[in-house]
């Protein structure tokens, strides 16, 4: 049976919240209008495959990793059986800047040990109690875990997308299933084609078509979990000009075939 635990303690004028999560099934995590706030997750059991940007990042059981505020991504979890992680934020009145500008999603290879996994259960312990006391220690252990990760992150620089490329983003996300071609796109952005090319390869490490194709698995991957469509009908009102075609881009942004990820009774979550 599923379950969900959650807990949180204000701290002034922020707010920490620990959150355990133990599934009998996969699911999927949609955060495509941007993460609010940063956090910390720890994988008992299962696995988790981050989208994001253009770019996927497969973190397995027993890793630490993190989420910077702010970060628009989607997440599919999958367990065998099932899944358990925890997951910590800090919550206030503002982004936490220092974070947001500096540190991008990424797995923390040398935190993902059982010592880490023994401090999540620790805290998660100490908050399910309900005492003032061991909230505070439930704190305490949070920031000198907070503190001896931060020199592992991985510095980034804070990027500043070209607002061409923002521009046609926005207009993929909101016409994916259609068919449009490289060259309408670049009409729409008042571009050349190559230098729309340039855009996404410099600056999301992708193409126009990929990130299109990207979309329309994310959103199939919803209609076969939430609809009884049947696999042309869902390539169909996809934008797939083919069943083999669909079957084939699926495979290659998830790592599994359709019909298996329906089987599965995975659960999208927005």
């Amino acid at each position: 049976m599923d379950n969900h635990t959650h807990y949180a303690k204000k701290i002034g004028i922020k707010e920490l919240i620990i959150e355990k999560s133990h599934l009998s099934i996969s699911h999927c995590f949609d955060a495509n209008s941007g993460k609010i706030h940063s956090s910390f997750g720890f994988i008992k059991k299962g696995a988790v495959v981050l989208n994001f940007m253009g770019n996927q990042i497969r973190i397995p059981s027993g890793s630490l990793f993190y989420l910077p505020e702010g970060v628009r991504y989607n997440s599919i979890w999958s367990g065998e059986p099932d899944i358990e992680y925890y997951s910590i934020h800090m919550v206030s009145n503002k982004y936490d800047l220092l974070l947001r500008e500096n540190y991008a999603i990424q797995y923390i290879p040398e935190f993902s040990t059982s010592e880490t996994e023994a401090v999540f259960d620790k805290i998660h312990e100490l908050f399910s109690t309900g005492n003032h006391i061991h909230e505070m220690k439930a704190v305490g252990m949070y920031y000198t875990l907070y503190a001896n990760v931060i020199p592992y992150l991985k510095s980034v620089v804070p990027t500043a997308y070209n607002p061409v490329l923002i521009s046609a983003m926005d207009y993929i996300e909101k016409n994916f299933s259609n068919n449009f071609g490289i060259n309408d796109l670049a009409a729409f952005c008042c571009i050349s084609e190559s230098r729309l090319h340039h855009l996404f390869q410099s600056e999301l490490n992708t193409t126009p078509m990929k990130y299109r194709n990207q979309l329309r698995v994310e959103n199939a991957a919803s209609d076969l979990l939430n609809s009884s469509y049947s696999m042309d009908k869902i390539a169909e009102i996809n934008g797939f000009h083919s069943t083999t075609y669909f079957r084939e881009t699926f495979r290659q942004y998830m790592g599994i075939s359709p019909a298996k990820y329906r089987k599965q009774g995975v659960v999208v979550q927005k």
